[in-house]
């Protein structure tokens, strides 16, 4: 969301006032009122309503927001959803995907001591400001916070406790509110929370929906993913596929779930896949894909891919037998 933005000057940025992020969130939940906002996020996600409260409530009373949850659960996708609506400023949100060898200065950006030497500090490629300076006044959204390195998360820290942003000595203000999303600490690849950083966030966990909630998500989405192919989706095929998501949550010899994301892709393929051949989708069309969609989240003690394809064959024959004696 940063492209677009004009590059200010250091001066500029150097003369910033003090900006009362939470007031203006508090203004824009009052102008757009609560249950505009929730029919807003409903559009895009289902069964999230508790969740979208919780950090409203965060937001309003100057509190970042960290929003936890397995992959693929729509995080992401929430916190870009919320920051449009509150539209704090233009953009209304600065968004950066973190990863385990983002610098500080990727952060806070630096001086390019060539241009400044030659051209001077007020130069307008001198400093070019990094996402904790250009969120000044809106929504900073980190995406995958705990993948941060721990020298990142202290240019982090700073920011956020000091409202400034150090530059080679220079102190920038910057006044934002953070919406952060991540896996839980067991995922790989993830850094701890330092307790400091932790402590200035107010946790949000997004847990995977009911298997009729979900159910209820994968044919709006599937069938929002294939509209222009006008082909019609089996509720039987979102059943079985809900049902062996639950099993698969609750059977101990998987470490992961499938996720919402993969879910709503296996059923969407299997829609295309069937019209691609002119037919209607089977549900071994669908025991297709989801080997297909699944088998990369799937982890767990299994001694190859092989043991994998067959927990999860078995899985959506479970789940297929279950439907199927219900309907009887």
């Amino acid at each position: 969301m940063s492209l677009g933005l004009p590059i200010p000057r250091l001066s500029e940025l150097l003369r910033r006032e003090p900006v009362d992020v939470s007031r203006l969130v508090v203004k824009a939940l009052r102008e757009r009122g609560v249950r505009e906002i929730l029919e807003h996020v409903q559009k895009h996600l289902k069964g999230l309503n508790g969740v979208v409260l919780d950090v409203l409530s965060g937001l309003s009373v100057g509190r970042h927001v960290w929003i936890v949850g397995p992959v693929g659960c729509g995080k992401t996708t929430l916190a870009e959803t919320i920051a449009e609506v509150l539209n704090l400023g233009e953009p209304p949100y600065i968004e950066v995907a973190c990863h385990s060898h983002m610098t500080a200065t990727e952060l806070t950006g630096d001086i390019d001591i060539a241009v400044a030497l030659q051209a001077g500090l007020d130069h307008p490629l001198a400093y070019i400001p990094g996402p904790l300076v250009l969120a000044h006044g809106r929504i900073l959204i980190l995406d995958e916070i705990n993948r941060l390195s721990p020298y990142s998360q202290a240019a982090l820290l700073q920011a956020l406790q000091e409202h400034y942003v150090l530059i080679r000595g220079l102190r920038v203000r910057s006044d934002f509110l953070m919406i952060a999303t991540g896996n839980p600490a067991e995922y790989s690849g993830t850094y701890d929370m330092s307790e400091a950083l932790a402590d200035r966030m107010k946790q949000v966990e997004i847990t995977l929906p009911s298997k009729d909630i979900l159910k209820e998500i994968l044919l709006w989405k599937a069938r929002m993913y294939t509209q222009e192919l006008e082909a019609e989706i089996s509720e039987e095929l979102a059943e079985v596929l809900a049902t062996m998501a639950l099993l698969i949550r609750r059977d101990k010899a998987s470490e992961t779930e499938p996720s919402v994301r993969s879910c709503i892709y296996a059923l969407a393929s299997t829609v295309s896949r069937a019209w691609l051949q002119k037919k209607e989708p089977t549900i071994e069309d669908l025991r297709r894909e989801v080997l297909q969609n699944l088998i990369s989240l799937i982890q767990g003690d299994f001694s190859s891919e092989e043991e994998k394809l067959r927990y999860l064959d078995k899985k959506f024959r479970e789940a297929l037998l279950l439907v199927r004696g219900r309907e009887h």
